[in-house]
C-alpha cells in the first residue's frame, strides 16, 4: 500500500494483498473537540470501479463509536485502515458525525 500523502485530491494506488483490489493506506481522524461517533461511506463517481473501506477489501461502511479509539493521541481519535478499489478513477467519501457532514473527492491513479 502507498503511505504517501494525498496531494490535491490525487491518490497513487498499488496492488494489494487482496486479489483483484488496489489499495492505499487511509487514516481517518477527528479533532479533539469532537468525541462523538462517525460513519464513513465510499462510492465510485462514474466508471465501474468498486470501493471498500475496511482492511481485507470488506465492502461496508466504517463505523467509529464515540469515545477514545485505540489510537487516540493528544485528543485526536485516529482510525488507520485501507481503502481498496478495483480500478483507477474518481471516488467520493462521505463522513458523517452527529454535528457535521463532509464530502471528500479523490482521483485514484495507478502509477
Amino acid at each position: 500500500m502507498n503511505t504517501g500523502p494525498v496531494l490535491r485530491g490525487v491518490v497513487d494506488i498499488t496492488k494489494s494483498d487482496t486479489p483483484g483490489w488496489l489499495a492505499f493506506k487511509t487514516i481517518w481522524y477527528t479533532v479533539p473537540s469532537y468525541q462523538g461517533p462517525f460513519l464513513v461511506r465510499g462510492k465510485p463517481l462514474g466508471g465501474s470501479g468498486r470501493i471498500a473501506l475496511l482492511d481485507g477489501a470488506t465492502v461496508a461502511p466504517l463505523i467509529v463509536p464515540p469515545g477514545p479509539t485505540i489510537n487516540t493521541y493528544s485528543g485526536y481519535r485516529t482510525v488507520p485502515t485501507g481503502t481498496y478499489v478495483t480500478a483507477p478513477g474518481c471516488y467520493g467519501f462521505q463522513v458523517d458525525g452527529t454535528t457535521f457532514s463532509e464530502v471528500i473527492v479523490v482521483q485514484v491513479v495507478l502509477r
